[in-house]
This record gives structure tokens, C-alpha cells and sequence, in this order.
């Protein structure tokens, strides 16, 4: 006889009615073994851990259904049970639900047909229940390797990152801080034999991706930064680069490029899809917008290139949404309130970047959604 379906249980004190209840599930192709006592139950379920299924009546000596139901759970046991009782006997039957069963069936002249039904209901009951504690368990694993993944990317791009940097001639402010753990953001400044370049970049999204996208960026930047002087060359080398790679991910670059010759204190500034970012030259507040479109889209796009006087005394100020999208209570953005909080906030770099970090953090109650990334140069 075919038995694959699952071994049974049954556990009642007339004889009669097992065998004709093991009879009728045994013709279903269900392996039954039988029991007169709740001891010798307990015992049986002990010794055989293949029984996935026990069907116990309610009224037997020594230990009742209700009681070996206690037992059966107190033991750690999630095995279904079903209980058999009575017309008359349906609020016991519902306190045994209470105390986990996961059925009753009525003992009447239809048991011979509701007893495999009942059967095969819980059986798929608990093997749903058994497939989605599994689900759950892997997806709990997968979460603790993605964020071992994301521990190990965290430490990566700390060690790309320039947190500190010397300059010859400028101070420097940094604060840099992921949304979550990783993040797309990016800055560098790189000294070169004519001038000195700086930059600021933002990866869409929040993904691993996003991650190793800003990886990539950085390695890009510095390596054009060394060998091109124009900004508008390593903008638009960095776009072909980059539309190939990112080709129908979606993802997209918004960056700020700009150099300054030292001779001529001049600054050129490419800004691709950029926030806008701020030069102050004494009390002049000179908002650099963004002169053309983001980066990965269109490999024969083409930008603006933007002058300014970068005079010793000057301060840059560069920075991702982060900063100018952090909301209040009333959904404010803090955007406008940036330029009113760049021109109060007096000091070197540092002060500037850790005052103003105060300041929206205050704003949104250290709630940040994206990225937050602030750099500010000062020439000396």
C-alpha cells in the first residue's frame, strides 16, 4: 500500500473507532498507527518524530484530548492535531482550538467521508505554515548577507573616500554620511601640474549598485583628472564611459566639475544636472547652476562651461539633495533656508560644514532619506 502521504496517528480508547478511522485513512494511502492512552501517544510521538498528523478523540481515561493537547504543545511539538467529539460537546471542542488544535470534527454517521477532507485540510494547512517558516529563514539569510555585503561595501567606500584632505593653500570642510550604510555619493579635489580640480557627484538610488557605480566614478574621475585640464573634456569622456555602462539600468550621474587655474584665479565649472552649488568672493554670493544634463543618458550630450574669479579668501560650497531635500514636520524642504544659513554662518571650512550639519539636523529632526554629502574650500 502506497503510504507516502504522511504517517498518522490515532489516539482514541474504543477500539472500534480506530481501527475503522485507521481503516478508512489507510485506503486514502496514509500510513496509521493507532493509540489507546494520551501517555502511550506522547510516547509514540516521541520515539516516531515522522508523524505528521494526530487525531485524538476528546473523552478518554486518564488523559483527555484537552490534556494531551497541553502536553503535546509543552513538549515544543507544532504537530497538527485534530480532535473528535460529540454533537453536544462543541464548546470543549472550541476550547481545544483555544489551547491548539487545529480542527475538530464531529463524530457522526459522515466520518467515514469528513475525516479525509478534515485530514487533508490541515495537512496542507501545515504545509503551507512549514513552506513559509522556511521562506522566512531564507530570507532572513539573505538579509544578514546583504548586510554583511553592505558592512563590507561601507568599509570599502570609507577607504575611497578622501574624509581628510591637504591642499596646498586651501582649508578644507567634509562631512559625508549614507543613508544606509552605502551610498552613491562622491567627492574628490586632486592637485594637478597647472591647476587643481574639485568635484562632487551623486549615483541615483540607494543600492549596491549605486555603490559600486560611485566606486567606478571616483577611479574615473581621478584617472581623467590626471591626463585632461578642461573640465568639458572629462565631462564629456565621462559621459560616453558612462552611458555604456549604465546603459538601460536607469541610473544616472549628476555631477560638478570644475577647475581652477592658479595663475589666472579662475574657475571653470561644468555642472552636470547638479544642484546648484555657491562661491563666495568676499560678500558676493555666486550661485553656479546646472549647465547641462545629467550623466549616463546620452552619449553626444554637451555642456556649458562656466568662469568665475576664485580669488585667495574665496569659499566654495558643494553639496548633494541630501542636504536641500531634508524636510521638517511640515514637510518644508530646507533648501530655502540654505543660502540665508551659508551667508550667517561665519568661520573656516569645518565650522561652516559642522554648523550647518547642526543646523539641518535640528531642521529635520536627524531624519536623513538620502545621502548627505557637504564640501566646502577655502582659499587662502
Amino acid at each position: 500500500m502506497e503510504t507516502g502521504k504522511g504517517t498518522l496517528l490515532v489516539v482514541d480508547d474504543d477500539a472500534f473507532v480506530s481501527e475503522m478511522l485507521a481503516d478508512i485513512l489507510d485506503g486514502d494511502g496514509y500510513k496509521v498507527l493507532t493509540a489507546e492512552r494520551g501517555m502511550e501517544a506522547l510516547k509514540k510521538l516521541e520515539d516516531l518524530p515522522e508523524i505528521s498528523l494526530v487525531i485524538s478523540d476528546m473523552n478518554m481515561p486518564e488523559m483527555n484530548g484537552l490534556e494531551l493537547i497541553e502536553a503535546i504543545r509543552k513538549s515544543g511539538s507544532d504537530v497538527p492535531i485534530i480532535i473528535l467529539t460529540g454533537n453536544s460537546e462543541i464548546s470543549v471542542a472550541i476550547a481545544a482550538l483555544n489551547k491548539g488544535a487545529n480542527d475538530y470534527l464531529i463524530k457522526d454517521e459522515n466520518i467515514n467521508e469528513t475525516i479525509t477532507i478534515s485530514v487533508e485540510k490541515v495537512m496542507e494547512k501545515q504545509q503551507l505554515k512549514l513552506q513559509n517558516i522556511q521562506l522566512m529563514e531564507n530570507l532572513a539569510q539573505k538579509n544578514r548577507e546583504l548586510k554583511k555585503e553592505r558592512t563590507l561595501a561601507s568599509k570599502v567606500q570609507a577607504n575611497i573616500l578622501p574624509i581628510k584632505l591637504q591642499l596646498s593653500g586651501f582649508q578644507t570642510g567634509i562631512y559625508y554620511r549614507p543613508s544606509n550604510q552605502i551610498g552613491g555619493d562622491f567627492f574628490d579635489a586632486l592637485e594637478t601640474k597647472n591647476s587643481i580640480h574639485f568635484l562632487i557627484g551623486d549615483i541615483s538610488g540607494h543600492s549596491t549598485s549605486s555603490a559600486l557605480v560611485m566606486a567606478v566614478c571616483n577611479g574615473m574621475f581621478r584617472s581623467l583628472g590626471q591626463t585632461m585640464e578642461n573640465p568639458l573634456e572629462i565631462v564629456t569622456a565621462a559621459n560616453r564611459m558612462l552611458c555604456q555602462m549604465l546603459m538601460d539600468s536607469g541610473m544616472f550621474l549628476t555631477l560638478a566639475y570644475m577647475t581652477l587655474d592658479r595663475e589666472n584665479n579662475v574657475l571653470s565649472v561644468v555642472s552636470a544636472g547638479h544642484n546648484p552649488v555657491f562661491l563666495f568672493n568676499g560678500t558676493d554670493i555666486e550661485t553656479i547652476e546646472s549647465t547641462g544634463p545629467v550623466l549616463g543618458w546620452d552619449p553626444d550630450d554637451d555642456w556649458e562651461v562656466l568662469e568665475f574669479p576664485f580669488n585667495p579668501g574665496s569659499t566654495l560650497f558643494l553639496y548633494t539633495d541630501g542636504l536641500v531635500e531634508a524636510k521638517n514636520s511640515s514637510n518644508e524642504e530646507f533648501e530655502a533656508r540654505l543660502i540665508e544659513s551659508l551667508i550667517r554662518i561665519e568661520g573656516p571650512p569645518d565650522e561652516l560644514v559642522t554648523t550647518l550639519l547642526r543646523e539641518v539636523s535640528d531642521f529635520c529632526g536627524g531624519r536623513f532619506d538620502d545621502d548627505l554629502t557637504m564640501f566646502a574650500i577655502k582659499r587662502l
